[in-house]
């Protein structure tokens, strides 16, 4: 039978942690202002929204901490809009920031 071979390991494994808790920019920035999420372009649900400056069928403009965000599409409906979180359901075409 054949020798086996020791393979020596010299180098270890480095262990990332890509969301450390005491991460600066976990505590500053992804947690201050608003929070998007998309679900497929059918709806949207934006938490930290302050306000809507214009609505109408296809068009969305909202007031965030930092700006406004823009929807563009048809048949938008708000669904619900309690304390600082908008949910939002209509072909969603297009999604800008302003600053």
């Amino acid at each position: 039978m054949g020798k086996k071979l020791k393979i020596e390991k010299s180098k270890k494994k480095e262990k990332w942690n890509v969301f450390n808790v005491a991460s600066p920019v976990l505590d500053k920035d992804l947690l201050k202002g608003a929070h998007i999420e998309l679900f497929y372009n059918n709806q949207a649900v934006i938490d930290g929204c302050l306000g809507v400056y214009e609505y109408n069928d296809c068009y969305l403009k909202l007031k965030l901490e930092n700006g406004a965000l823009i929807l563009s599409g048809k048949d938008f409906d708000i669904v619900t809009f309690e304390e600082r979180m908008m949910t939002v359901k209509g072909k969603i075409d297009t999604l800008e920031f302003c600053v």
